[in-house]
């Protein structure tokens, strides 16, 4: 082989290795991603997170999207299990998910708390289960963080999301509620 054709052919193959090394993004797994998260508007078609509590979701997201084109043929396929109404937070579990909360100052990912998944999946999995579908490896719960971390929680939990303070984010757990409206 020619030195002229070594040289293009060995740029196409390392661009190549790039490309696989950025399908590695999954579940908080940054080292392995060579593009940083970046927040874009929740758009109001992505109708599996309608009515979701932030307006600004981080690219790619926690399943590996890195478009938002991605994001919206994908979880599409979700819509009915929401509709099937197996659990209150299933919206919440799955959205965080597609459209993990982005907010500017915070450059880690927020997951779901690993007891959200585990609630979701218990009254969940039967349900799709009865369609013939598994619950899927990509929402093994064991890859969330547990609840005492910086988490997405049921909406019965005393954890909430991060409140901005003065230019720095505070998370509110048992030991720190936040006052009662009472």
């Amino acid at each position: 082989m020619r030195p002229r054709q070594v040289l293009p052919r060995l740029l196409l193959l390392s661009a190549a290795c790039l490309g696989l090394a950025g399908g590695l993004f999954l579940f908080g797994e940054p080292e392995f991603s060579y593009k940083r998260s970046n927040c874009k508007p929740i758009p109001a078609s992505l109708l599996l997170c309608r009515g979701i509590e932030y307006p600004d979701m981080r690219l790619p997201n926690l399943l590996g999207h890195e478009t938002m084109q991605e994001v919206l043929e994908q979880a599409g396929a979700w819509i009915p299990l929401v509709q099937k109404q197996c659990h209150p937070d299933t919206r919440k579990f799955l959205c965080s998910l597609f459209a993990p909360v982005c907010i500017v100052d915070l450059d880690e990912t927020i997951e779901p708390c690993h007891s959200l998944c585990e609630q979701v999946k218990n009254s969940c999995a039967p349900v799709m289960s009865a369609f013939g579908f598994p619950w899927p490896d990509m929402l093994d719960c064991s890859r969330f963080p547990q609840d005492n971390d910086l988490c997405i929680p049921l909406a019965s939990s005393d954890h909430v999301l991060p409140t901005p303070r003065e230019g720095s984010f505070q998370k509110i757990t048992k030991t720190n509620k936040m006052p009662s409206s009472n």
